[in-house]
């Protein structure tokens, strides 16, 4: 959809010049023609912001004396990106093919939701080519057929007629997967012990020794004090 936007030839530049269009309700722009020289121009603002709004990108720009079918190319925002303070037009030759990126959305929920899946929107607009006067508000994909662990790809997308796709083909726009499991973090502070293998030896025990059995007091009970036989170590005999 085309919509008429009022414009004029300006010729005050520089900050006084376009803070004195504001305050009258314009805002300053510059529209380019092919191999001709830029020319500096006003529009309405009430109407560009309503343009804006409705997300079309062709205007008529309703000029004195002509007028000239012209792509909104760019726009310039104040510091909250709520004011339009510029804007820059690329006017149109008649016939004359454009590149746009178009929004894509969806509708429906895919069949695969039903087997754990989840819908996972990769790609939010597309690149085409096609007259201005064909251009789409936004592409709609349906989802609903999508099982688990499929996807639509951009060569797969149902474009209105006269509009080509220039985004690569095989660029998944959605999918259809199971949910990415997260690893169970351990909590803060838990000492993690090691596993143990085999049987835990007692304090001051050696390996490979036999353990001392129960009433065996002559294993299990030390050497008594004074007892010098027991205590010292015996004596090589002499030759």
């Amino acid at each position: 959809m085309i919509k008429d936007l009022t414009a004029e030839s300006r010729t005050g530049m520089g900050s006084r010049g376009s803070n004195r269009l504001r305050r009258a309700g314009k805002i300053p722009a510059v529209l380019y023609s092919g191999g001709k020289a830029a020319e500096s121009i006003a529009v309405n603002e009430a109407e560009m912001h309503k343009i804006i709004h409705t997300g079309v990108r062709i205007v008529n720009l309703k000029l004195s004396g002509r007028q000239a079918q012209a792509l909104i190319k760019e726009l310039q925002f104040d510091s909250l990106g709520e004011v339009v303070m510029h804007v820059d037009f690329n006017e149109l030759k008649a016939g004359q093919k454009i590149r746009v990126d178009i929004v894509v959305s969806t509708k429906g929920i895919p069949k695969g939701h039903a087997d754990g899946g989840q819908l996972n929107h990769a790609l939010h607009k597309i690149t085409v080519e096609c007259l201005p006067t064909a251009i789409p508000d936004r592409i709609v994909v349906d989802v609903e057929p999508l099982a688990l662990n499929e996807a639509i790809h951009v060569k797969e997308l149902k474009l209105p007629e006269g509009v080509v796709a220039l985004s690569p083909a095989d660029e998944v726009v959605v999918s259809c997967t199971e949910p990415r499991k997260e690893e169970e973090a351990p909590v803060e502070g838990a000492v993690l012990e090691p596993e143990v293998i085999g049987e835990k030896k007692e304090e001051g025990e050696v390996e490979g020794a036999a353990p001392a059995v129960a009433g065996d007091k002559k294993a299990a009970a030390p050497a008594a004090a004074g007892d010098k036989k027991a205590a010292e170590p015996k004596k090589e005999a002499k030759k």
